[in-house]
C-alpha cells in the first residue's frame, strides 16, 4: 500500500496478505527457455525509478526507500572504481533479491564483463556447501552478513589445507555488512 504498486510479481507459494494488486507468479525456472517478446516501448532515464526496497520493520512499521538508476549505477560505478572486476571474476549470487545486497551480485559484474555464480537455493546456509561451490567454480567475489561470515570461516578450518590454498588463491573479495563484524572477524 505504502509504495503503491499495482502489480506484484511472486514467487510460487508465496502471499503477501493484505495486496489488492495483481499479482503475477514468476518461476524463474521457466523463464529460461521462454522466447524474446521485443524490445520494451518505454525506456528508463536516469530519474526513473529502478527499485523501491523496505526495512524489515523490525523497530517500527517498514520504511521503503526509492532509487532511482542514477543511484544504482553511481553505486556500482563506485564499486567497480574501488574494487575493479575484469572478465576473470565471478560474483556468487547468494543474496534474496528482496535484499539490498543483492543489487550489486545481481548487476556489479555486467559492467566488467565478469560472470555471476547462482548459488543453489538453500547452500547460502550451508558453509560447507558454500566452500565446495566456491572452490569448484572459482568464485572471486562474494557478500556474507557477519554471523555467516564467521560459520564460513569456521568450516573452512576444518577443511583440507589444499581446499584452503585452493579458495585462498581465488576467492579474493570478501564483503559483509548488515551488521557490525566483531573485532576477531574483520
Amino acid at each position: 500500500d505504502d509504495s503503491g504498486a499495482c502489480l506484484l510479481l511472486q514467487q510460487s507459494g508465496l502471499s503477501v496478505p493484505g495486496f489488492s494488486g495483481e499479482t503475477l507468479e514468476v518461476s524463474l525456472s521457466a523463464l529460461t527457455g521462454e522466447a524474446e517478446t521485443g524490445a520494451v516501448s518505454d525506456e528508463a532515464d536516469a530519474d526513473s525509478l529502478a527499485y523501491i526496497i523496505y526495512t524489515s520493520g523490525s523497530t517500527g512499521t517498514p520504511k521503503g526507500v526509492a532509487v532511482e538508476h542514477r543511484q544504482a549505477a553511481a553505486f556500482l560505478s563506485g564499486m567497480q572504481g574501488q574494487f575493479p572486476l575484469t572478465e576473470e571474476d565471478i560474483i556468487v549470487l547468494k543474496s534474496s533479491f528482496s535484499f539490498d545486497a543483492s543489487i550489486w551480485q545481481l548487476f556489479w559484474w555486467t559492467i566488467s564483463g565478469a560472470s555471476v555464480y547462482l548459488l543453489p537455493a538453500g547452500w547460502e546456509k550451508d558453509p560447507v556447501q558454500m566452500i565446495e561451490a566456491f572452490s569448484s567454480e572459482k568464485v572471486t567475489t562474494a557478500h556474507f552478513i557477519p554471523a555467516m561470515v564467521n560459520s564460513f570461516l569456521d568450516a573452512l578450518e576444518t577443511e583440507p589445507a589444499e581446499t584452503r590454498t585452493r579458495l585462498g588463491r581465488t576467492l579474493t573479495r570478501v564483503f559483509a555488512g548488515g551488521e557490525a563484524l566483531s573485532p576477531l572477524t574483520a
